[in-house]
């Protein structure tokens, strides 16, 4: 019943998600064609954002197509979530009965948090968010001596795909859990390693190049109040993304944001009483029965005190960075190496939620097993996360819909891949597109992820209060030079592209390309391709961090260090399961 649950819930939020074509909003931009783009590998990419989660989709699209490789990476970080949800009510109360395993998977999948990042497309972060609580619960196992050190370290392989974004979620609090309150050392060291390792392929290169981020992001990108209610009732529900157009529309009602942080903040002392009335329990036990005491048992409830505590540190993170008095502070982590990871901080939240729907199981089950009149409210409290959010059904009234990527767009990329080697100049010189095609719905460009050819695009992020610099030295040389007043064509055409494509139908003004530009080798209606006059593919421009040859070399090393893990972990999870099976 409670995968049946997870299911239809999934397939609800989803809804037009799951028609043929591929959903394009905000920062899920998603080629429609199977391409291991230079993007997508991070190959002299600065900051490679993308990698290993754009190699991992190319990889499962030669396997099904694109289009279904998306629904299926949309809807199993849903399901995942949801039955994670149940597994950690069940590590925590094994006794909780199905109603309870429900209302735990409806809440992990209908809240806030899942609602504002999958209208933003942050499926990666989403990804690290239903990982979580099959690693937290793969912990408590370990710690109880009934787990295995193994399938612990297959969650953080899961986790790895999605980058930086999803070990960041998961990698922190799994390793407290471990090492309080008192360590498991041969886990502690597992978990490192293969958690450094999936890391590799984009914190090489990353630390690598140097790259520095822009402080003035680590303001833009706290945490800020969803509501009229502040961002501490915000953060408590699960809300408080930095980017109002993801904000439900209920979230401005008053008494549904307070619900909702209710509703989570009391999942998560539930989950606190349970731990402890576990230990309760097991020494009383011990005391009534002489002989060996239950150490599985009161290990996994000495970890909860300290998940709790994880969780709770998150939550006060996340205020703090969204509060006045402690922004300078905030911003300085832009100095720390690796500090950028925290930029986003509203994601830190991921394992309040997380607990908060496992506590909202642990509510359900304790008022069914109160007494038979209490079954009426259990089912009402079962229900509840789907009525304080209506609006996440159904792609949240259609905002996350499949659409079908222009045939004229789709070949012209195909016969850019193949042209003779050459970097590729973007225009008009902005990231985010409002595609008519797309219903108008912002999205990012999907030609650096379409071309097998370097893509220089701008790379910076144009916000009503400013623009956060991004880190491509080349890609900042253009843009301070269209700034100056200069064409963004020769701008582009100084950084020495062989290739400039000019998309149409964007929401932005078309360029138009100056007489004597170059060869044309497409004009539909959707883009224009042109060779540019005289070039010979050869590049130029700055060479330096992660643009150069220190930078490939970077990039390649980082994918050695996290194919070596995952290999490295397929030959003992393989090795373990045919010793079982004998």
């Amino acid at each position: 019943m409670p995968v049946v649950v997870t299911v239809v819930t999934a397939a609800v939020v989803l809804g037009p998600a799951l028609r043929p074509g591929v959903v394009l909003t905000y920062d899920l931009a998603w080629s429609p064609d199977a391409r291991l783009t230079p993007f997508a590998t991070g190959v002299d990419t600065p900051a490679p954002r993308a990698v290993p989660s754009d190699a991992a989709t190319w990889l499962l699209g030669l396997l099904v197509t694109p289009g279904v490789a998306q629904k299926l990476v949309l809807g199993g970080v849903l399901v995942l979530a949801g039955l994670g949800a149940t597994g950690l009510v069940r590590v925590l109360r094994p006794t909780a009965g199905r109603l309870a395993a429900c209302a735990a998977a409806v809440a992990a999948v209908w809240n806030p948090f899942v609602a504002e990042r999958l209208v933003i497309g942050q499926w990666t972060v989403l990804l690290g968010y239903a990982v979580l609580p099959w690693a937290v619960r793969a912990a408590l196992r370990v710690r109880a001596g009934r787990g295995t050190v193994t399938a612990l370290c297959g969650w953080a392989v899961l986790a790895s795909v999605g980058g930086a974004n999803s070990l960041v979620l998961v990698g922190p609090p799994v390793l407290v859990l471990l090492l309080l309150p008192q360590p498991v050392w041969r886990a502690v060291l597992a978990w490192l390693a293969v958690v450094a390792g999936g890391a590799g392929a984009w914190a090489v290169p990353a630390l690598w190049g140097g790259l520095a981020s822009d402080p003035a992001g680590f303001t833009v990108f706290a945490a800020r109040s969803d509501g009229p209610m502040g961002l501490v009732v915000s953060l408590a529900g699960g809300g408080g993304f930095w980017n109002p157009a993801s904000y439900p529309a209920e979230r401005r009602v008053a008494a549904l944001a307070v619900a909702a942080a209710v509703l989570t903040t009391a999942g998560v002392v539930a989950v606190a009483r349970q731990a402890r009335q576990s230990r309760r329990a097991h020494r009383a036990r011990d005391r009534e029965r002489p002989g060996p005491a239950d150490h599985a048992g009161q290990r996994v409830g000495s970890g909860v005190p300290v998940l709790v505590a994880v969780a709770l540190l998150g939550l006060l993170l996340a205020v703090a960075s969204g509060t006045a008095w402690s922004a300078d502070a905030w911003a300085r982590l832009a100095e720390v190496p690796g500090g950028a990871l925290l930029r986003d901080s509203q994601k830190v939240v991921a394992l309040w939620v997380v607990l908060g729907a496992a506590g909202v199981g642990l509510l359900v089950d304790g008022l069914v097993h109160h007494r038979a009149a209490a079954l009426v409210p259990a089912i009402g409290l079962a229900v509840v996360a789907p009525l304080v959010l209506p609006t996440l059904a159904w792609g949240e009234r259609s905002r996350i819909e499949a659409v079908t990527v222009p045939a004229d767009l789709r070949a012209a990329a195909a016969e850019l891949s193949s042209a003779p080697a050459g970097e590729v100049g973007l225009l008009p010189w902005r990231q985010y597109r409002r595609y008519g095609w797309n219903d108008a719905r912002v999205s990012l460009s999907l030609v650096p992820r379409m071309v097998d050819q370097r893509v220089v695009y701008d790379d910076s992020l144009p916000l009503s209060s400013g623009r956060i610099a991004g880190e491509s030295p080349r890609s900042a040389a253009v843009t301070a030079a269209v700034d100056g007043g200069a064409d963004a064509w020769d701008a582009l055409v100084a950084q020495g592209v062989r290739y400039v494509v000019v998309e149409k139908d964007t929401g932005l003004p078309t360029p138009d390309l100056p007489a004597g530009a170059g060869r044309v080798l497409a004009d539909t209606a959707h883009l224009q391709v042109v060779e540019v006059a005289g070039s010979s593919g050869a590049t130029t421009g700055a060479t330096t961090g992660a643009t150069g040859q220190g930078g490939r070399a970077g990039s390649a090393t980082g994918w050695g260090v996290t194919l070596a893990t995952l290999a490295a972990w397929l030959v003992l999870a393989t090795r373990r399961v045919l010793r079982r099976n004998g």
